[in-house]
C-alpha cells in the first residue's frame, strides 16, 4: 500500500511465491593456478587452491593419472565451505592527511580530518600506520580501536624520521584506502621559549600585615619543561621553618608564614630551558607598627607657658606613610626623677619599667599621685636588684644556609642567655675543629661561624649546644655548598650483554652539588683506541642500554653527572666484551646417509652433546667431492631438523659431508690451530719486526689473516697492534717506547670466521737498537801485496758489518 499525508491506500496483493533454494551447475575457476598447469622446483612445497561454485554445495574428488589420489603424510586434500554472498558496499573516502600537533624525542601526536564520505555508514574507528624513513615499511601503530581523530604514537627512536597514514573503517566493515602520508616528522623535542603566567593580583604590590602569611603562585609553559628557581636579593630562596618553595612539572608556589617586615621585598621567579628564559618579579610589602622617632628630642623656644619640640622621623615607617605623632608629657616633683624608666599611665593604673638593671638601680622608688581636689600622696616601694637568670634560647628564622663553592660564608645565630652560656660546635657527630678556613665564636648575643672558600667538605649537619646554670639548648643548622656534582656511585653494574649491546647501571652521586642532578652523560670507548664517543648526552635515569656495538670488540664506558653548575668527575666501567654470554656449542654427530639414490642422498646426524649454554637454533651442512678440497654449503637458510635431502648428484661420484651446529652466540666449526711462536728478526729503539709460521690445521677453511697483539711489561695488558688485516706471516710493530719491554703473540682467522687461540708469546723484547762491534770481511787475495803496472786501475772490495751501521774511513 502507498502512504501520503492524507493516509494509506488500498492494499495490492502479489501472486503466490514459493520459497526454495536456487540451483546452479558445478564449475571451477582455474584462473588462479596458471591456466591448469602448476610448476614447482624439486623439494619445494605445492599448494593448489581452486574455487568451486555450485548450488547445492558440490562434492569434490581428486585423481592423478586416471586413478584416485591417495592421501599420505606428504599429500593432503582439504575442502572448505563456499563463501556466503558478499554485500557490495560504497567505498569509504580516505581520511585527511595527518599533521603533527605535538612532537618530543620519543612520541608524536598527530591529527587528521574525517573522510568526506563515510560510505553510507557511520565511521566506527581508524587504523594508524607508521613508517621509519628512509627504508622502513608500513607497520600498524595502534593496537586498540581509535575513535577520535587524534592519536599519540609512542616508543619512537630519538632523532629518527617517520611518516604516518590513516585508514578509516565504518560500521558496515568497509575500509578506506590509506590517507595521503604525512610529511616526514623528526622525533625530537619541540623547543618553546618559557612563559610565566600569574594572576592579576601578582602584577601589583602584594600588601599584608605583620603576622599574616602570603602565597605566591605561577604557572609555567615551555618545551622542554623549563627549570625554575626563586631568588631574592640575588640569592636563591631556600626552604626554612617558615618559608616553603614547592615545584611541580609546570607550577610553583612560594609560601611564607608569620610574616615580618624583612620578609617583604622583590621575589624573582626565573624559568629556563634551551629555548631561552622568562622571569616575573613579585613585589611583597609587609605592614607593621613604625619604629621609634630618631632622637635626641630637642627642646627650643622655652617660655613660661610653652616650648618647641623637634625630632627626626623613624628609620622604619612600618611599610606605609607616617600619619602623625602622639606627644606625651609628665612633670617632675620632689626627689630625683627616674630617667631610664618607661612609664605608662592611664586614669586607673600606672606602671614603671626599667630595662637592663644594675646594682645602682636598687633603692626605694616613690610614686606621687595628685589631682586638683587633693594634696599629693606618695607611695614607697623598696626594690632589690638581683642577677637575672635566663635559660639559653636560640632565635633563628631559618636553619639552612647555602653558598657557592669557592666563596665565603658567614653564619650568624642570635641567642639569649643569663649568665653567659658555654658554646660547643659539632659537625656530623664530630667536634668542629678550627682551621685556616673554618672559624667560630660567640658574643653575648650572637653566635658566629665563618667559612672561607667553601668546598663540598663543608657540607653537613651542624649542632650548636649552649649551656648555663639555667639549662641547656641545642640548635641545628645545615650548610649546603653549591658546586658541580661528585662522581656517580659505583661500581658500574653490567646487567646484560649481547653480541651488539651492553646494558649498564650505576648509583647517583653521594654529593649532588646542592641541587638536582640535571642529567648523566654516558660515553664509550673501544679499548683498542683512546677516543671516546658519546652514547647519550642527556640521560635522566641511572641505567642505559648501549647498542650498535661491534661484535667481539671490547668496550669501556664512563659516566658523568651534570647539574646547573657543571659536570662532575667521571666514573669508569670495567672493560666489557660485546658478545653473548654463551660458549661455542660442541660438534654434532658424524653425518651418515639414511637414503641414497642415483642423484640424491638424505643426510642425518645427531645433536651436539654440549649446546654451549643456549638452545641449538639449527645446523649448516657442507659437501665436497672426495678428491676435491672445495667445500660447498648446501643450505640457504638454517636447517632446524637433523636431516637434509641433497639433490643434483652425479651417479658414481663419491661425496663427503660435514655439519655445524649454531646457537645464539656461535656456529660450531672445526677449530683453527694457533700460529707458530713469533720470533723477532729485527729490533730498533722504536720498532720490532716479527715472523711466525702458519697454523698446522686451518679448521677446514683457508686462513685469511692474522691479528698481532702486544703487551707492555711488566703490568700492561694485551692490546691489538694491527689495525688492518695482516695477510703475510711477518709484521712490523712500530711506535714503541725506547727502553721499554714488550711481548707479542699472533691469532689466526680463517675464511669461516673462526679465530684460533693466541700463539705462544715471543718473550720479553726490549725496544732498543741492537749493538754489534764493527767487522770487516775481505777476499783473501787482498791480504797479500797487490802488484799492478803503472797506468792500470785497481779495485779493493770489503764487506762491513755492525749494529748500528758503522762509519767507514779509508
Amino acid at each position: 500500500m502507498a502512504v501520503n499525508h492524507s493516509g494509506r491506500s488500498i492494499p495490492k496483493e502479489s501472486k503466490p511465491i514459493v520459497v526454495k533454494d536456487s540451483t546452479s551447475l558445478p564449475e571451477f575457476d582455474l584462473r588462479g593456478v596458471c591456466h591448469k598447469t602448476v610448476i614447482a622446483k624439486a623439494g619445494d612445497d605445492i599448494k593448489v587452491e581452486i574455487p568451486v561454485m555450485g548450488r547445492p554445495r558440490p562434492t569434490v574428488s581428486w585423481q592423478k593419472d586416471g586413478a584416485a589420489l591417495k592421501l599420505t603424510q606428504r599429500t593432503n586434500v582439504e575442502t572448505t565451505a563456499a563463501s556466503e554472498p558478499i554485500l557490495a558496499l560504497d567505498p569509504v573516502d580516505p581520511p585527511g592527511q595527518p599533521v603533527p600537533i605535538s612532537v618530543n624525542k620519543n612520541a608524536i601526536t598527530i591529527q587528521w580530518t574525517k573522510p568526506e564520505y563515510d560510505g553510507g555508514f557511520k565511521i566506527t574507528g581508524y587504523i594508524v600506520e607508521k613508517r621509519e624513513l628512509p627504508a622502513g615499511r608500513w607497520m600498524r601503530a595502534n593496537f586498540t580501536n581509535i575513535i577520535e581523530t587524534t592519536f599519540t604514537v609512542s616508543g619512537l627512536t630519538q632523532d629518527a624520521s617517520y611518516e604516518f597514514r590513516i585508514i578509516a573503517r565504518n560500521s558496515a566493515g568497509a575500509v578506506s584506502i590509506p590517507s595521503e602520508p604525512s610529511d616526514p616528522i623528526i622525533c625530537k623535542d619541540d623547543i618553546i621559549e618559557p612563559r610565566i603566567m600569574v594572576d592579576a593580583i601578582f602584577r601589583d604590590v602584594v600588601l599584608l600585615k605583620a603576622g599574616e602569611s602570603f602565597k605566591l603562585e605561577a604557572d609555567i609553559a615551555g618545551q622542554p619543561t623549563p627549570s625554575m628557581v626563586w631568588t631574592k636579593n640575588g640569592k636563591e630562596v631556600e626552604n626554612t621553618m617558615k618559608l616553603e618553595v614547592r615545584f611541580t612539572e609546570l607550577t610553583t608556589t612560594l609560601t611564607n608564614k608569620d610574616s615580618i617586615r624583612p620578609d617583604g621585598g622583590e621575589f624573582i621567579l626565573t624559568a629556563t630551558n634551551v629555548g631561552g628564559f622568562a622571569k616575573h618579579i613579585f613585589n611583597v610589602k609587609v605592614l607593621d607598627r613604625p619604629g621609634p622617632p630618631v632622637g635626641p628630642l630637642k627642646v627650643t623656644d622655652v617660655t613660661a607657658e610653652n616650648c618647641a619640640l623637634s625630632w627626626a622621623p623613624p628609620a622604619d615607617d612600618g611599610g606605609s606613610k607616617i600619619e602623625g605623632y602622639v606627644i606625651e608629657k609628665r612633670e617632675s616633683r620632689d626627689g630625683e626623677p627616674v630617667e631610664r624608666a618607661i612609664i605608662d599611665s592611664t586614669t586607673s593604673y600606672t606602671s614603671l619599667i626599667i630595662e637592663n638593671v644594675n646594682r645602682f638601680d636598687s633603692g626605694k622608688y616613690n610614686l606621687t599621685v595628685e589631682n586638683r581636689t587633693s594634696d599629693p600622696r606618695q607611695i614607697g616601694v623598696p626594690v632589690i636588684v638581683k642577677d637575672l637568670v635566663i635559660a639559653p634560647a636560640v632565635k633563628m628564622l631559618f636553619n639552612t644556609f647555602t653558598v657557592l663553592a669557592g666563596e665565603d660564608l658567614k653564619v650568624e645565630v642570635p641567642y639569649i642567655a643569663r649568665p653567659k652560656a658555654t658554646v660547643s660546635w659539632v659537625k656530623d657527630g664530630l667536634p668542629l675543629k678550627r682551621t685556616s678556613r673554618v672559624n667560630f665564636g660567640a658574643t653575648d648575643t650572637m653566635l658566629n661561624l665563618t667559612i672561607k672558600e667553601a668546598t663540598k667538605d663543608d657540607v653537613g649537619h651542624y649542632i650548636i649546644t649552649l649551656t648555663n646554670t639555667a639549662g641547656e639548648t641545642k640548635a641545628d643548622i645545615g650548610i649546603v655548598v653549591l658546586d658541580k656534582p661528585g662522581q656517580p656511585g659505583g661500581p658500574v653494574k653490567v646487567e646484560e650483554v649481547t653480541s651488539d649491546s651492553v646494558t649498564i647501571s650505576w648509583n647517583p652521586p653521594e654529593y649532588d652539588g646542592g641541587c638536582t642532578i640535571k642529567s648523566y652523560i654516558v660515553e664509550k670507548r673501544d679499548t683498542s683506541t683512546t677516543a671516546w664517543m658519546v652514547v647519550s648526552s642527556n640521560l635522566a635515569r641511572t641505567k642505559i642500554k648501549a647498542g650498535r656495538l661491534k661484535t667481539g670488540s671490547e668496550y669501556q664506558f664512563r659516566i658523568t653527572a651534570e647539574n646547573r653548575y657543571g659536570k662532575g668527575p667521571a666514573l669508569l666501567s670495567p672493560c666489557i666484551l660485546a658478545q653473548y654470554p654463551y660458549k661455542l656449542p660442541g660438534p654434532p654427530g658424524t653425518p651418515s646417509i639414511a637414503v641414497c639414490t642415483k642423484d640424491s642422498m638424505v643426510v642425518t646426524w645427531n645433536e651436539p652433546v654440549i649446546d654451549g649454554g643456549s638452545s641449538i637454533l639449527g645446523y649448516h651442512l657442507e659437501r665436497k667431492e672426495r678428491n676435491s678440497i672445495l667445500w660447498v654449503k648446501l643450505n640457504k637458510s638454517l636447517i632446524t631438523d637433523q636431516t637434509f635431502k641433497t639433490t643434483g648428484l652425479e651417479p658414481g661420484m663419491e661425496y663427503e659431508y660435514r655439519v655445524y651446529a649454531e646457537n645464539i652466540g656461535y656456529i660450531a666449526r672445526d677449530p683453527c690451530d694457533p700460529p707458530g711462536t713469533p720470533e723477532a728478526i729485527k729490533i730498533t729503539k722504536d720498532s720490532v719486526t716479527i715472523v711466525w709460521t702458519k697454523p698446522e690445521y686451518d679448521g677446514g677453511a683457508k686462513v685469511t689473516g692474522y691479528i698481532v697483539e702486544k703487551k707492555e711489561l711488566p703490568e700492561g695488558r694485551w692490546l691489538k697492534a694491527n689495525f688492518t688485516n695482516v695477510i703475510e706471516t711477518e709484521y712490523l710493530a712500530s711506535g714503541l717506547v725506547e727502553g721499554n719491554q714488550y711481548e707479542f703473540r699472533v691469532i689466526a682467522r680463517n675464511a669461516a670466521g673462526v679465530f684460533s687461540i693466541p700463539s705462544y708469546s715471543t718473550g720479553p723484547i726490549t725496544a732498543r737498537d741492537e749493538i754489534e762491534p764493527p767487522r770487516i770481511s775481505i777476499d783473501p787475495e787482498y791480504t797479500q801485496n797487490i802488484v799492478v803496472s803503472a797506468g792500470d786501475n785497481f779495485k779493493i772490495d770489503a764487506d762491513v758489518h755492525g749494529k748500528p751501521l758503522p762509519s767507514i774511513h779509508w
